[in-house]
């Protein structure tokens, strides 16, 4: 199979307008690109991604799609030519990405430093929709504790995901902050101080009993100074390339060796390294049932991962969006990426 030729089309799909006020505070963007890779084979593989990889494009061409699964040079790209070669193959992708640990991968409502009333409409969709975890941005605009509070009173089964990006900036301050909101049902405080501070990350393990969790790699702490210091309690992976977070991946599963345990009828239990939740780059429902994909075959992500912020957009760009319930998602078993894309919602959102 080779490649005879890639669209690549710019597309800019709306933040639905209750919140675009928000996210354009946030500078949250709305245009992204889709590519086709298209091959000798009239299979046609799919992409979403926020990155310009056009000038990639005439050396890519003649090129067999095989060749470049695990070439993160190509990642903008890199989905399209997993999901071209499964498709030649007739299985899903996780298939050429390694063994399914999972049959149903846990993901978690996504929304940013949205004021109290908002958040609180938000953590009732999401309730609604199938999640049982919502992730929101903490930043100093607003009170932090109120926006808690307020997904706790609109939606208590919810657990609570508060992502502040470093903004927190002292440990005195993260402490307060959690001291405030222990007592509702927070999963754990992600990224509280500059990721740099690790005597800053000790102090607050030591002082509160919420769980800390931190970006290792590319975009966050050295892995194997997370692993060292002890910093956190869970992991967030984020890298741009299958093969980065594989390679990221191995080093969570190493983290703290392995202990195995008796019992579930049988077959026992193995707990190793550190358990963590992957992110993208997408935001629509092709990047996402990518990463469902990918977290299905990676060992330790068992948290809840933010895959699914095309809910707050107008379209998913999709005819078949994955369906969530009781906040996990089926991994996809058709053919390729398992979704379709919606070619009237491309032409509509197509950057004229």
């Amino acid at each position: 199979m080779k490649i005879t030729k890639i669209e690549a089309i710019e597309i800019d799909i709306p933040w639905k307008e209750k919140i675009r006020e928000h996210m354009d505070w946030a500078a949250q963007p709305h245009r992204s690109w889709l590519y086709k890779v298209h091959t000798d084979e009239g299979i046609v593989g799919l992409c979403e991604n926020p990155y310009d990889a056009r000038s990639k494009i005439p050396e890519l061409i003649g090129r067999d799609p095989l060749d470049l699964l695990m070439d993160d040079e190509y990642w903008p790209l890199q989905e399209a030519f997993y999901d071209a070669v499964a498709q030649s193959l007739k299985v899903p992708i996780y298939k050429l990405l390694g063994k399914k640990y999972r049959d149903e991968v846990p993901v978690c409502y996504w929304v940013h430093d949205f004021p109290p009333d908002l958040i609180a409409e938000e953590a009732s969709i999401a309730l609604d929709s199938g999640f049982n975890t919502i992730k929101f941005k903490v930043r100093p605009r607003l009170d932090p504790v109120e926006q808690v509070k307020s997904i706790a009173e609109a939606a208590s089964e919810l657990s609570i995901i508060p992502d502040a990006n470093g903004t927190l900036w002292v440990p005195s301050r993260a402490i307060k902050f959690l001291r405030a909101v222990e007592k509702y049902n927070l999963l754990c405080l992600e990224n509280p101080l500059p990721h740099l501070d690790i005597n800053g990350y000790l102090t607050i393990r030591s002082r509160v009993d919420v769980p800390i969790a931190e970006h290792i790699g590319r975009y966050g702490v050295d892995p194997l100074v997370a692993m060292t210091t002890g910093i956190c309690d869970y992991y967030i992976i984020e890298e741009p390339g299958v093969s980065a977070v594989m390679k990221v991946s191995a080093i969570a599963e190493l983290a703290c060796g392995e202990q195995t345990a008796s019992g579930n009828e049988g077959k026992g239990y193995v707990f190793r390294g550190r358990p963590f939740w992957i992110e993208c780059f997408g935001r629509t429902g092709i990047s996402e049932a990518f990463q469902i994909h990918l977290a299905a075959v990676l060992r330790n992500a068992v948290l809840p991962s933010p895959l699914f912020i095309h809910r707050l957009r107008e379209h998913p760009l999709v005819e078949d969006p994955l369906e969530v319930k009781d906040g996990r998602v089926k991994v996809p078993e058709k053919p390729g990426l398992g979704v379709t894309l919606d070619e009237k919602a491309l032409e509509k959102y197509r950057v004229k």
